[in-house]
């Protein structure tokens, strides 16, 4: 008798029909793929958990120390802290003042000395600073254009000098053109020239 070898049928190797059998995909490819990024997936998020909770335990211990420094300082070393800090801010803003007025003092005291108001501001601003080089240059100016100044005005009050023999001395023009004697009214005209040139 002969022995028959029993093999397994393919059943889609003995079906009929002029369709193509599809080809079998590579089911192995896709389930790695998967797997894998679901394994990293699940990395990530055991990093983020891990840094969260480092994250967590700093600030915690951060809250911690400052109870701690708030619990060895006692009500009145609080409060003692914030009167040092209220003081200084007070300090600062009486010495902000203070330089203001004396600023403001100062360009009183240079407008009344004669100085104009930019001259005055620039002097007290030198004061306050206490540049006393440009103090010197700028009161050195006033000074120089107060001599300039009362020099004009001196010059304009200079009697002005005459001709003739004296007889009709600082006459304006209107009294000598007044005078009805022709000789006499020449005469007072020959005295007082600059005005008729």
């Amino acid at each position: 008798m002969q022995e028959r070898i029993m093999l397994p049928y393919n059943l889609q190797f003995f079906a009929e029909g002029d369709e193509a059998t599809p080809e079998p995909q590579d089911e192995g490819t896709d389930v790695d793929s998967v797997e894998a990024l679901k394994q990293q997936l699940a990395e990530e998020r055991a990093t983020q958990a891990k840094n969260k909770a480092a994250l967590d335990k700093a600030l915690k211990q951060v809250g911690d120390l400052t109870k701690q420094l708030r619990s060895r300082q006692t009500q009145a070393e609080i409060d003692e802290e914030a009167k040092r800090t209220e003081a200084e801010q007070t300090k600062e803003y009486i010495a902000a003042l203070e330089a203001y007025k004396h600023e403001n003092e100062a360009k009183e005291r240079y407008l009344l000395q004669g100085m104009d108001t930019d001259m005055a501001k620039k002097a007290a601003a030198a004061e306050v600073a206490g540049d006393m080089d440009a103090l010197v240059t700028i009161q050195k100016q006033h000074t120089d254009s107060l001599i300039k100044a009362k020099e004009a005005e001196w010059k304009k009050s200079m009697p002005k000098a005459h001709i003739g023999d004296g007889s009709y001395p600082a006459m304006t023009k209107e009294e000598i053109l007044a005078i009805k004697d022709d000789e006499e009214r020449v005469k007072a005209i020959a005295q007082h020239l600059n005005m008729f040139t």
